[in-house]
């Protein structure tokens, strides 16, 4: 269990990338049903020498992706959380999707003694993979949270270049590291990351894609794929190669997207 830390009211988000990988919020079930209860949290410590005071929680909900419209629930507050690194406080919502898909989960946490409310998220998709498989179509929205027409560029990074490719399809399109994708005011449109593997060995592989307008960070979403190694039958052993070629599936995508 990871904690949201309060150092006597203070908690400083160094990078950009905690605002929707944040560790300490979870959802249950993740993904959420439709019809099911889902309960919504994160874990709050004060690892500081003073006492601290959360006046409210602000949580909402969106469809997984960037730039696009949340769900907002009832606030939640206030929590005295004690000079005590031991202590965690688990702050807890009740809600129920009437669609399926994974979500994108943020939170405003108002301590008392900052002008501004400290803001975390969860845009974190996890794919715990068979070992057959080798490639992956991740679905996600991507929108312009703006009040006028704003071009959005979109950045993908990689741990895994060397044996792993993704690509990002806008409206089907293929969508090159740079490009604007300009979208109308508070307008949401389709887009997937494609992933493709060409090593049999077990990775883990981390792949981040983060929204920027205006040269001003927007969101990001993170996808995180856990394959075990893939054994080949000896009388296909040459399917094996490291070198092989990306799947027909995902070279017919991405070839169909960049020729629109």
């Amino acid at each position: 269990m990871e904690a949201i830390q309060l150092n006597n009211g203070r908690y400083h988000v160094a990078r950009a990338s905690l605002r929707y990988t944040c560790g300490g919020i979870f959802v249950t079930p993740d993904p959420p049903q439709v019809g099911v209860a889902t309960t919504l949290g994160l874990y709050l410590k004060n690892a500081g020498t003073e006492p601290v005071t959360v006046s409210r929680v602000e949580t909402m909900v969106a469809q997984f992706g960037m730039g696009v419209a949340w769900e907002h629930l009832p606030s939640l507050g206030p929590f005295h959380l004690p000079a005590n690194s031991e202590h965690v406080e688990e702050v807890t919502c009740e809600w129920t999707p009437l669609t399926g898909g994974h979500r994108c989960v943020r939170a405003l946490i108002h301590v008392e003694t900052l002008p501004q409310p400290l803001r975390v998220g969860r845009n974190l998709q996890v794919i715990e993979a068979q070992a057959e498989r080798s490639h992956w179509r991740i679905p996600f929205r991507l929108g312009n949270p703006e009040a006028e027409r704003k071009p959005v560029v979109l950045e993908i990074v990689g741990n895994m270049r060397d044996v792993v490719d993704a690509h990002v399809l806008v409206n089907s399109r293929l969508v090159r590291a740079g490009e604007s994708v300009w979208l109308d005011a508070r307008e949401e449109v389709d887009a997937a990351l494609l992933v493709g593997t060409r090593t049999e060995s077990a990775f883990a592989s981390v792949n981040t894609i983060e929204a920027t307008i205006d040269g001003r960070f927007i969101d990001g979403i993170q996808v995180v794929i856990h394959r075990p190694a893939h054994i080949v039958h000896p009388a296909h052993a040459f399917a094996s190669h490291p070198g092989r070629e990306l799947p027909e599936s995902v070279m017919n995508e991405v070839a169909v997207a960049a020729g629109r």
